[in-house]
């Protein structure tokens, strides 16, 4: 999300690396980098080796999806083009590395400004068995005199053993050292201490008119993130109602709705809106949080579909805080 900060410390471009050591590549096949380094609380949501410095600058990571949660594999599609795995393995690449070699203090709490992201090549996705090489670039890694990103955007791809490009992306976060953080959020709510899905959770309810798992290419009723789909002046829209309790959509202990299940749920409600979701599949992605979610207040997705995205945008009490589009194809054949 996009929100001035009070921050005054100094700014300092990160323009050489720390004298973390060059990964062994061929060492890291298999294994998950540390949780800490990626910002997670369990080991099944870790997505990626430990990173590597590559010699021309870049830093590698491959993605590791062998054990991971249930929930990447929820879907009649190959969990290779599951959106949101593919964004959060980039996700975890490039902060691993921004933490590993370039000076990024661990103890920060961050939050997306935008993403983008394209499976370039999906037929190739599906049929391949391979973990993906993620290549990270940083395009700006500014970083404040504590350490915290004033700001990082970076861009990268995703390549198969061939080297052939399967994936891009390109992502831009912020963040604040985590005892800053509070300060930062009860001065955005006027005052107001924002809840955390650790006090929401044991009195949530789960709605009576929760989408059915199959009209968002689910199998599973608590990886269903809206309810209440319905048809308003040619809008598709629905309500965010994510399971607090889902330890995929909410690895830790959150203040606020994260980027990713705003994601997911744009994404079934551009997947509902199709006459067979199951046979659709997301190939692009893009994303700009403008404001933070907030747990306490409801939140409405609206859908419009265009000549090639459906775009969504997320309203909480009249304010658009997250807008998306996602492009849909037809599914291609592959082994889930």
């Amino acid at each position: 999300m996009t929100t001035a900060t009070t921050a005054t410390a100094a700014d300092v471009t990160a323009t050489s690396a720390p004298t973390a050591p060059t990964a062994d590549v061929t060492a890291t096949a298999g294994t998950r980098v540390r949780r800490d380094l990626v910002h997670r609380a369990h080991e099944q949501e870790v997505l990626v080796s430990p990173p590597w410095r590559e010699p021309d600058g870049g830093y590698g990571s491959r993605t590791v999806t062998t054990g991971i949660s249930d929930y990447y594999r929820d879907h009649p599609v190959p969990h290779r083009l599951d959106a949101l795995l593919l964004i959060e393995a980039c996700r975890q690449a490039a902060l691993s590395a921004a933490h590993a070699f370039e000076g990024l203090s661990e103890n920060i709490a961050f939050f997306f400004n935008s993403i983008d992201m394209e499976i370039t090549e999906p037929g190739q996705l599906a049929a391949s068995d391979e973990e993906l090489t993620i290549r990270s670039e940083f395009e700006r890694l500014r970083l404040r005199g504590d350490g915290s990103p004033k700001q990082i955007t970076y861009t990268q791809y995703g390549t198969d053993t061939s080297g052939r490009k399967l994936v891009r992306t390109s992502m831009a976060v912020q963040g604040l050292p985590k005892d800053r953080y509070p300060e930062l959020r009860a001065y955005q709510r006027g005052g107001s201490p924002a809840p955390t899905t650790a006090a929401l959770r044991s009195g949530q309810v789960r709605r009576a008119d929760l989408g059915a798992p199959a009209s968002v290419a689910r199998t599973r009723v608590e990886n269903v993130a809206i309810a209440g789909v319905r048809a308003e002046a040619g809008v598709r829209v629905a309500d965010l109602a994510p399971d607090l309790a889902n330890a995929a959509l909410f690895d830790h202990d959150y203040d606020h709705f994260p980027a990713m299940v705003l994601i997911e749920a744009g994404r079934q409600l551009a997947l509902s809106g199709t006459d067979r979701p199951a046979g659709h599949v997301v190939t692009a992605v893009r994303a700009a949080f403008e404001h933070f979610a907030e747990l306490d207040a409801p939140i409405r997705l609206e859908a419009r579909q265009g000549e090639r995205w459906v775009d969504v945008d997320c309203v909480q009490d009249g304010l658009v805080v997250t807008r998306m589009a996602f492009a849909l194809s037809p599914a291609p054949a592959g082994e889930a």
